[in-house]
């Protein structure tokens, strides 16, 4: 019995371990060119966002943003919408409160 001679359905293991090498090589180089390109295309992004960003002069930002804080302004003259100073605004809506609460108190017996 030692002439046993392949039949139809036996597996050819040196096919499947051929197979086996060969996708497992072929996968390990597609993953590590993924991951090249990955880092390529963040380095590339990276450098994009951050190295090449345009500079904002903060200090005029900050300056037109404080002035528009701190002034009197129409937002919308035909509906009569005016933009108040911030402190001028925190002091409106305090005297309010305290009115609504001094009238609160009147009103219970």
């Amino acid at each position: 019995m030692s002439g046993h001679k392949a039949a139809y359905d036996d597996l050819d293991t040196t096919m499947i371990a051929y197979v086996g090498v060969v996708g497992t090589i072929i996968t390990f180089f597609t993953v590590f060119a993924v991951a090249a390109l990955s880092n390529k295309f963040e380095s590339n992004q990276t450098e994009i966002k951050v190295v090449e960003a345009p500079e904002v002069n903060s200090d005029s930002l900050l300056a037109n943003q404080a002035a528009a804080l701190s002034e009197y302004r129409w937002i919308d003259q035909d509906k009569k919408i005016v933009a108040v100073p911030i402190d001028r605004a925190m002091e409106i809506v305090v005297q309010e409160e305290q009115e609504k609460q001094k009238q609160a108190k009147t009103e219970k017996p």
